[in-house]
């Protein structure tokens, strides 16, 4: 079975997704036209203004690593440019609507600090191999586990279980959810993705943040947005330590580091440590602005 296929049948699956807020889906359809007016896409997005705020809040955040603060939407869109606020748009947009009573234990924990932890990992990634992906990289990462929450709120009493007894995380809880549903939440974040019209580069970066034996990180649209955000994903819970729940340690992802060898190849084990190390000091420090 093809991966568009299985995407398609776990929408079947799961069912009742959320539908794209109609201030975002404007916006999106705005900043598909490379000649917008930016004041145009500023107002679509100020007709929410919890939106608007959001956006602001993530913007200025360091974790973002904006040069210069920015008060009003316009002007982040000069600075940012228009790819990267769609980015940040779509962001906050899941996160608002997969935001429910059945999911508000989950981000009331650590969820929400650990997506931002990923986001800012996969962004000093894209930094160092200098990706041009204009935001990308965040927004995955930011996203990587937004099926956690499409399970929570679906399945709330038994998915509850399955994540307390998995430990809420790694290939442990992939190979429950998989027990249980016959699909992970790497599958069902990258489900929601495709019924919202994402792009596949960021579909691709949701389903293969956990090794995946029927999709190798190569058959991605772009291989390396995924390793980055696999390794991310790794070294925002465990730093430079090692693995837990089953996991390895983060450097120790060959099939993610052999896709980004072809970028920083002069990096060996204790090199590839030594890099998520300084990563991971460069954001150690830094709040996470609220959700």
């Amino acid at each position: 079975m093809s991966t568009s296929a299985k995407l398609e049948q776990i929408i079947e699956r799961v069912g009742d997704l959320p539908a794209m807020p109609k201030a975002v889906s404007r916006a999106l359809a705005l900043t598909d036209d490379p000649d917008v007016d930016l004041s145009e896409v500023a107002d679509a997005i100020q007709t929410d203004p919890a939106l608007s705020a959001k956006i602001l809040r993530i913007s200025n955040s360091p974790y973002y690593g904006m040069r210069q603060y920015v008060g009003t939407l316009k002007l982040a869109l000069v600075v940012l440019g228009v790819r990267e606020i769609r980015n940040i748009v779509l962001g906050v947009a899941v996160f608002d609507a997969l935001h429910t009573r059945k999911t508000e234990s989950m981000l009331a924990g650590d969820f929400w600090k650990h997506s931002f932890e990923v986001a800012a990992f996969s962004k000093k990634f894209g930094e160092h191999l200098k990706l041009t992906v204009h935001g990308e990289d965040f927004v995955t990462g930011l996203l990587h586990d937004i099926g956690k929450l499409v399970l929570m709120r679906q399945f709330e009493t038994e998915y509850s279980t399955i994540y307390a007894e998995a430990g809420g995380w790694g290939e442990t809880l992939c190979a429950a959810e998989d027990a249980a549903f016959g699909f992970t939440h790497a599958d069902a974040a990258a489900a929601l993705a495709t019924y919202w019209n994402f792009p596949r580069t960021l579909v691709d970066g949701l389903l293969l943040h956990h090794p995946n034996t029927a999709v190798p990180l190569r058959d991605a649209i772009d291989p390396v947005l995924a390793a980055v955000v696999r390794l991310s994903n790794r070294a925002a819970r465990e730093g430079n330590r090692g693995g837990g729940s089953g996991d390895p340690a983060p450097a120790g992802d060959p099939e993610a580091w052999d896709i980004i060898s072809g970028r920083i190849p002069e990096l060996d084990e204790p090199a590839r440590a030594g890099l998520l190390a300084k990563f991971a000091d460069a954001i150690a420090s830094v709040p996470v602005p609220r959700l």
